[in-house]
């Protein structure tokens, strides 16, 4: 058996008593297999966390929103809401908390739970303004001239396009609607849901702070739905069903890496970092002449890239690496197994203004 002793094992402070870490080659080898294996987002570890952070903090009720960011051994919320329960996603904590049966929560109605789902959705939030008009309605605020005021005071920087924007998507969602020069709430608010709501208000403000403080725009590598990179364009937030847009003279990329995928797949797949600042992109097939046109004339691109679309279960957001001028553009004609004909391709080298920070590098695979 070959000896180990292990640095994160000496850092406990067991070798002043003798004890070392032994293992052999291969059962690390097992160990490192379980672990890749293993799915860690699944509903039986997610049901044990909530159970011992429950236990910790010894609560007798279900832990508030803002109990997970007062307590530094808190579990990351998200991860509850973007699990399923009875093989159907969560969205949010309330839905979490009645998948698992927890006991003593407040009676919700369908609607009252939608509008829920609605909020929670939302996060973590990549702006504050739909939580700040929430706010708002539920402090009694409903005039839309005084909520633009709070608006303004609490957003540094708060456009006008980024209300009326905010504003746009709510009123499409139906829970609010306008009558006059006032914002009405569709939703019927009793003690419970006041409560509940003020406290997922609060959480969701919170943690944007905490990751955001008072910037604005778009937060280098800071992970982002493309949703969210949508609502941040001032675009509709539901149109995301492909990996590239043109805005002004932008170009929008959003790209998997597919590190999931077999090995011919990925040998056969173009998108990859070649080195720590320059970002390898390959177009859509058959892209009109007009989108060519946009890409190579661009001002820049903004880069989001993730290593899979999904892992264990969950739908991987994509990471903001930045901007980058796209050069070098080369046409290409591939053979497309799915459409069984050639098509045409166009790849770049997108020349990024920031390097990949070293703790990106192994997930996105840079080339040595």
């Amino acid at each position: 058996m070959q000896s180990l002793v292990r640095d994160d094992f000496s850092a406990l402070g067991l070798a002043e008593y003798g004890v070392e870490i032994h293992i052999d080659d291969l059962s690390k080898e097992e160990i490192i297999e379980y672990i890749e294996n293993e799915n860690f987002n699944s509903l039986s570890y997610m049901k044990q966390d909530y159970f011992n952070f429950k236990k910790y903090i010894n609560c007798e009720f279900a832990p508030k929103h803002m109990d997970y960011l007062n307590n530094d051994c808190a579990p990351d919320l998200l991860r509850f809401m973007n699990i399923k329960t009875k093989n159907k996603k969560n969205i949010s904590y309330y839905n979490f908390l009645r998948g698992i049966e927890e006991e003593n929560l407040p009676v919700f109605t369908d609607e009252q739970v939608a509008f829920i789902n609605y909020l929670s959705s939302l996060l973590p939030l990549v702006r504050k303004h739909e939580y700040l008009i929430f706010e708002c309605l539920f402090k009694g605020i409903v005039e839309l001239k005084k909520i633009e005021e709070y608006l303004y005071e609490n957003i540094v920087d708060c456009r006008k396009e980024e209300i009326d924007h905010a504003l746009r998507f709510i009123y499409e969602k139906g829970f609010v609607s306008s009558e006059e020069d006032s914002l009405v709430l569709n939703v019927k608010v009793d003690d419970d849901l006041r409560e509940y709501v003020f406290d997922l208000l609060s959480y969701g403000l919170t943690r944007y702070f905490v990751e955001f403080g008072n910037e604005s725009g778009f937060k280098l590598w800071h992970s982002y739905r493309m949703d969210q990179v949508q609502t941040m364009f001032l675009k509709n937030p539901g149109y995301n069903q492909v990996g590239t847009y043109y805005y002004d003279n932008k170009v929008i990329i959003f790209s998997s890496l597919k590190k999931d995928a077999s090995i011919e797949e990925r040998l056969n797949y173009k998108d990859k970092f070649l080195e720590k600042n320059v970002f390898q992109w390959e177009s859509m097939a058959d892209v009109p002449e007009s989108h060519v046109r946009m890409q190579i004339n661009s001002e820049c691109a903004y880069v989001f890239v993730r290593k899979m679309a999904d892992e264990n279960g969950i739908v991987l957001p994509f990471t903001y690496v930045g901007k980058g001028k796209m050069t070098n553009p080369r046409k290409q004609v591939k053979y497309d197994v799915k459409r069984k004909r050639d098509v045409i391709t166009y790849l770049y080298d997108i020349v990024m203004e920031n390097e990949l920070p070293d703790y990106l590098q192994y997930d996105f695979g840079v080339m040595k």
